[in-house]
């Protein structure tokens, strides 16, 4: 029994439940980490995934949007766990397109609420309704104590009445133990109930790349059905090393310019010339190294893969002209866009599910204050600098604020990325009041220079 049936096996033996997936497919999820986590060779899943995360998420904020422009207790205990994943949201998009999906648990410790990025090897769904995902279980920790590890299992499920209940076990490679057997696991309790919850306290960011199966639970990395490509690049590159390597000058000498016992040097630049077709007592051997070729095959296969995937020009090889105008920039980079907004869309979703879980939790361990009022929404501000530039947009801000479409703090908002719309909206207020002392001051001194005029005439 390979390691993911075993670990499938301990999900059933656990909870009573059967994850919807086999052996061989935890397998698979397990190829995909290690594949994404590989720095021992040039990782072009990891090279794309970053890049791709870059576009994704630079330049863009996330906070919690407040109508009534005050800010609660509760909008302000949610909009700090908010602060705390945007912070790592670039990592965590590279690895959910690198190894085909990131769960975002959130948990209470030390009076707050942390969380952990799991990736979808350590995920394993039991139950869906629809399209919604209902019950699952997470090798949540491992620790090795006294030589031996220990195991974490975290078993989530909704039931139909709105109650979510949480159950925490520990296991050894050999058996079931309990959580006291680990410090820092004492004070978990084994099951806790939650009402009145509507969705899995979890988000599941799951890359957007089709996995071509009817039933699409899991995610796939971004270079999933790549792997011919991807090796015959590795062959192209092996190629060059050996091109370069194979093909080092050297100078070759006559056997008759060295005196009786000399040696030559060990540097390698040197070796006897058995023969020359000139007579010449030494000669250079500098051979051409056929780069332009290999290269040239290089870049057609990364357009192929890059095409493969589903971006622009641009990823892995030299990117396009751009036109000037945001139209020519959008087509010249069309499916890199569609798929940023794709990967966004996802991104969207999940951190929607993990702001949420924190409320519930939150609520739960006491931690937000009872009946105060959630006034706040998710807004997440995605930069469109892959598309147009930044006055261009500026533009479009102040624009839409002289025809009352958005308010003067949301300009000041795009300016000053680290405030939110309250802070904006407080120093727009500031400004204003001192703008009118100002204009009032300088109004009374007109008046006064005025009124002294007539006095002297």
């Amino acid at each position: 029994m390979n390691i993911w049936a075993n670990l499938i096996e301990w999900v059933r033996k656990l909870f009573g439940a059967a994850p919807l997936l086999s052996g061989a497919d935890g397998k698979r999820f397990g190829e995909y980490a290690a594949a994404y986590e590989d720095t021992g060779a040039v990782n072009f899943t990891a090279m794309i995934s970053n890049k791709l995360a870059a576009f994704v998420v630079s330049e863009s904020s996330a906070g919690m949007v407040f109508p009534s422009g005050e800010l609660s207790q509760r909008d302000a205990f949610l909009n700090g766990c908010l602060e705390r994943l945007w912070r790592r949201m670039r990592s965590i998009t590279a690895r959910a397109l690198g190894t085909g999906g990131v769960v975002l648990v959130p948990y209470v410790s030390g009076g707050t609420v942390s969380f952990d990025a799991v990736p979808q090897s350590r995920f394993f769904i039991t139950q869906t309704r629809g399209d919604r995902i209902t019950a699952a279980t997470i090798l949540a920790d491992s620790v090795v104590l006294a030589n031996k590890r220990f195991y974490r299992w975290t078993d989530y499920y909704l039931g139909e009445d709105g109650v979510h209940v949480i159950r925490n076990r520990a296991t050894t490679d050999s058996g079931l133990v309990s959580l006291q057997a680990v410090p820092g696991w004492a004070e978990i309790p084994e099951e806790f109930r939650i009402g009145n919850v509507d969705r899995l306290l979890l988000g599941f960011f799951r890359s957007p790349t089709d996995s071509r199966e009817v039933r699409d639970l899991y995610g796939v990395p971004i270079t999933y059905g790549c792997d011919c490509l991807l090796n015959e690049i590795a062959e192209t590159l092996e190629q060059v090393r050996q091109e370069y390597a194979l093909k080092r000058p050297f100078v070759g000498l006559d056997e008759r310019l060295l005196t009786k016992g000399r040696t030559l040097p060990n540097s390698g630049l040197f070796t006897f010339l058995t023969g020359s077709n000139n007579g010449d007592l030494w000669e250079l051997f500098d051979p051409a190294i056929r780069d332009s070729a290999y290269y040239n095959r290089l870049d057609q296969l990364f357009g192929l893969l890059e095409k493969q995937v589903g971006v622009s020009r641009g990823i892995l090889t030299k990117p396009e002209s751009r036109g000037a105008t945001a139209t020519e920039i959008k087509a010249s980079l069309y499916d890199t866009y569609s798929l940023v907004e794709a990967v966004r869309d996802a991104a969207e979703r999940a951190v929607e599910d993990f702001v949420y879980a924190c409320e519930v939790l939150g609520n739960a361990y006491g931690l937000i204050p009872a009946g105060s009022a959630r006034d706040g929404v998710v807004n997440i501000e995605w930069s469109y600098a892959l598309i147009e530039s930044s006055a261009e947009t500026f533009s479009q801000l102040i624009q839409g604020e002289a025809s009352g479409a958005i308010e003067t703090a949301e300009v000041r908002q795009y300016l000053m990325t680290d405030e939110t719309l309250p802070e904006a909206r407080a120093r727009v207020a500031e400004i204003r009041a001192g703008k009118r002392v100002l204009a009032a001051e300088l109004l009374n001194r007109t008046l006064i220079e005025d009124s002294q005029g007539l006095n002297d005439e």
